[in-house]
């Protein structure tokens, strides 16, 4: 049982044809095809199933399946660290964010990194948090910034790359603007901005609303902080917002803020954090140090 069945098993139960995962692997559909069979025929159970034209996998082939996704994300975790693993001065650095540090933290951290180790190439995928966590615990990522350490697992290794405070955000008008304290009834009362339900700040605007025992009337969602930004800053509604997504805003004046009243939720740091049985590279550890010292 290679690598390459285990492999065209993932693949198959992703794509459902086989020429799809033919392409995907650079092979020529009857050798995949060669491979499916001869998987069947090592463990002796039947692992594929043909209907109107789609593959499907059996109950057999669903069990070997979860099996199948962790051997392969453990190869190519493996293949990954050896290679990382020759030269600070080369390679390849992979990082994942949620959306606030990925937009608005992580850029810049990133751009640091990459004029102290020029002959690197880096990547960044910007997902929801609890999306990350999950990767993160299945393995698919190795190291991520997550919005806050709360809510993790006892598998997480996490380092806090620097503080941040959740507010309520604003257009510079509303009426809000200027008031030396809000109460939270006050706040409950107005058409609220949400971000999307997998967010960071969608949980921090629910637990809020939910601490203080009150609702808000969700008057729009927007699946994007530029887009919530956008929608506040033309007037006659709040939102949550971190200080570190809107810093630039309410220094020019398009947006401004108050402190959260009543109880506040928990969070308020960007952490990095990866597996504890994840042994980092040179370049994550080179990355997480300098990380470390920019807050």
């Amino acid at each position: 049982m290679n690598l390459v069945k285990l492999q065209i098993l993932v693949l198959i139960e992703k794509y459902k044809k086989v020429t799809d995962v033919a392409a995907e692997m650079g092979l020529k559909q009857p050798t995949v095809s060669f491979h499916m069979k001869s998987l069947e025929s090592e463990l002796g159970a039947s692992l594929f199933q043909y209907r109107s034209g789609r593959v499907l996998l059996t109950d057999a082939g669903r069990a070997l399946h979860q099996y199948a996704v962790r051997m392969v994300s453990l190869a190519a975790e493996a293949e990954r660290a050896v290679k990382q693993f020759t030269s600070l001065a080369a390679g390849n650095l992979e990082l994942a964010a949620s959306s606030i540090p990925g937009s608005y933290v992580v850029p810049k951290l990133l751009s640091r990194f990459m004029q102290q180790h020029e002959g690197i190439d880096t990547y960044l995928s910007v997902l929801p948090d609890e999306v990350l966590r999950e990767q993160l615990r299945s393995r698919e990522i190795q190291l991520a910034v997550l919005h806050s350490a709360a809510g993790q697992d006892d598998s997480f290794q996490t380092q806090v790359i620097s503080a941040d405070e959740m507010v309520l955000a604003f257009a510079p008008d509303h009426p809000f603007a200027g008031q030396a304290e809000l109460t939270v009834e006050a706040a409950a009362r107005e058409p609220w901005v949400q971000h999307e339900a997998a967010s960071f700040l969608r949980g921090t605007a629910d637990q809020w609303a939910q601490l203080n025992k009150v609702r808000v009337w969700n008057h729009a969602v927007a699946g994007s902080p530029e887009a919530v930004k956008g929608m506040l800053a033309e007037g006659g509604a709040v939102g949550v917002f971190s200080m570190a997504g809107i810093a630039a805003e309410v220094a020019a004046g398009r947006l401004a803020y108050a402190r959260l009243p009543g109880i506040q939720p928990g969070g308020g740091a960007f952490v990095l954090a990866w597996r504890k049985d994840y042994t980092l590279s040179p370049l994550q550890e080179a990355f997480v140090r300098m990380a470390g010292t920019s807050g």
